[in-house]
């Protein structure tokens, strides 16, 4: 009896053996199946935020382009505007010696004021208070010296320049 009911048990659960296999082969594959599909949505998901963040770059430089565009427009519509005569003669005239009256009272300025500062060392190396190169390094390392240097710079930099990038004359 023992031997049949063993038997039975035995055939019961031979028969429930081929679709529990199944079950458990049905589960693992559903499981791979789900983390490929989460790998594949975390792979195009950093391929959008890619492709999102290059249009946004693109997007931030067509913006500078065309706000650098608009900025350059408007200052040539100012210059423009600024050299154009009104046709009243005293304020055409007024206009065209204001520039250039402006940049030589800021020459003079410069020049006397330099100059007293350079007499003023100088002075002292007479004096014997200070050696010629002490008096040299004091003269061209202070804002005098700064400044020469820097229009000497800029006046020859402008001069080496002018021709190449199209202005004549």
């Amino acid at each position: 009896m023992i031997v049949s009911l063993i038997g039975s048990v035995l055939g019961m659960a031979g028969g429930l053996l081929p679709d529990v296999m199944r079950e458990i082969k049905d589960s693992r594959e559903h499981s791979r199946e789900l983390d490929r599909m989460a790998k594949t949505a975390t792979i195009q998901l950093e391929q959008i935020k890619v492709r999102a963040d290059a249009k946004m770059a693109e997007v931030r430089m067509e913006s500078d382009a065309a706000e650098s565009r608009a900025y350059l427009d408007q200052m040539r519509s100012i210059v423009e505007a600024q050299a154009r005569p009104v046709g009243i003669k005293f304020v055409d005239g007024f206009n065209a010696m204001l520039r250039p009256s402006t940049a030589a009272l800021i020459m003079v300025l410069f020049v006397s004021t330099s100059g007293m500062y350079v007499w003023s060392v100088l002075h002292q190396v007479s004096a014997g208070a200070l050696q010629m190169t002490d008096a040299a390094s004091i003269i061209w390392s202070s804002l005098v010296g700064d400044s020469i240097q820097a229009v000497l710079g800029f006046l020859f930099g402008y001069r080496s320049t002018r021709g190449r990038i199209g202005h004549r004359g």
